[in-house]
């Protein structure tokens, strides 16, 4: 048995890998369009939280304890609110960055293997 044979399912192999990713780099690419053009803010992976009514708990030595909130000043929180703000931003901007690399390298890494190994596999199946 010659390596002939390997070698083409090989080449199939990869062909088939890199069709799935290129398709999960056009996911990818639609899910980044949509979050870009359908939401006023870039969308987070997870829910944020609340700026706007950030409270700060007390810690309790005892965890079961309920207790009310802290009663902190104005201008502590303003600066919380800010910081949330902040962070908040930043997560969005780490999410956009994300969402376009990972788009950007499943499209282009599936598109480069497919065209390398895929007309390969059809020579060597059809030279046989």
């Amino acid at each position: 048995m010659s390596g002939k044979p390997i070698g083409t399912i090989y080449f199939y192999l990869i062909s088939a890998a890199s069709l799935a990713l290129i398709v999960v780099g056009i996911f990818t690419s639609t899910n980044l369009l949509i979050n870009l053009t359908q939401y006023e803010q870039y969308p987070l992976q997870y829910l944020a939280e609340d700026c706007e009514n950030f409270r700060t708990p007390v810690k309790s030595p005892y965890p079961a304890e309920t207790i009310p909130t802290a009663s902190i000043s104005a201008k502590e929180s303003e600066d919380l609110k800010r910081s949330c703000t902040q962070r908040i931003e930043r997560e969005r901007k780490e999410r956009k960055l994300e969402d376009i690399k990972n788009s950007l390298l499943f499209t282009l890494v599936g598109t480069i293997l497919f065209a390398i190994h895929f007309p390969l596999a059809r020579k060597q199946s059809h030279d046989d």
